[in-house]
């Protein structure tokens, strides 16, 4: 903190305080890159407490001229963040574990550092959502455990995660390739009953 101490009624001096000051540095929260709709959002949830659902219908019903208030924010954002005035945005996500997913890319693409922090965030920001919808799923049904069943149905009721249908497609072949085995053991089950009844039960 800097103080200005007034000497002999004419010289000022500036001296700081905070110098060999035993508080820490403060840190500069890290500001990331965010979407109109993200922007939207977070703000809502300064707010209140909303559901997924609910923002999203708010988000749609909202005039086009605050919508655009949000894409100018968006946009500003951005340009800050292609000028590198931003530091890359913190994740948690292992960066071995993308490392390891790259690896199996054809093609092997190259990363610069930044570049990973950036997949990372990606990677972190879909899986909350993900979650959140799921979330809301088993709420509805009063249940705290996730099964298969429920990550299939928000794939096929959300519009943005219908990239995600190869899962629900694997989802489908596996319960009728269970089906099909269950009623081939009932047709076997069946036969081996019926052998034995005509053999009285040899």
């Amino acid at each position: 903190m800097k103080k200005q101490i007034l000497q002999s009624g004419q010289k000022v001096i500036t001296i700081d305080d905070t110098i060999n000051s035993k508080q820490p540095t403060p840190v500069q929260p890290v500001v990331q890159q965010l979407s109109a709709y993200q922007i939207f959002m977070k703000d809502k949830k300064e707010e209140g407490k909303f559901s997924l659902q609910v923002l999203s219908q708010m988000w749609k019903d909202l005039p086009q001229d605050y919508k655009e208030q949000y894409q100018e924010r968006a946009r500003q954002l951005k340009e800050q963040v292609q000028q590198n005035q931003l530091p890359p945005p913190q994740t948690f996500f292992p960066l071995s574990r993308l490392k390891t997913i790259l690896k199996e890319d054809d093609q092997k693409p190259q990363f610069k550092p930044e570049a990973y922090q950036y997949m990372l965030k990606a990677i972190e920001e879909f899986g909350e959502l993900l979650l959140n919808k799921v979330k809301d799923q088993i709420k509805q049904d009063q249940r705290k455990t996730i099964k298969e069943d429920d990550l299939i149905t928000v794939i096929k009721e959300n519009q943005e995660l219908q990239f995600l249908n190869c899962l629900a497609s694997h989802h489908q072949k596996k319960k009728t390739s269970q089906t099909q085995n269950q009623q081939g053991k009932s047709k076997t089950s069946g036969a081996l009953d019926k052998f034995l009844e005509n053999n009285n039960g040899i």
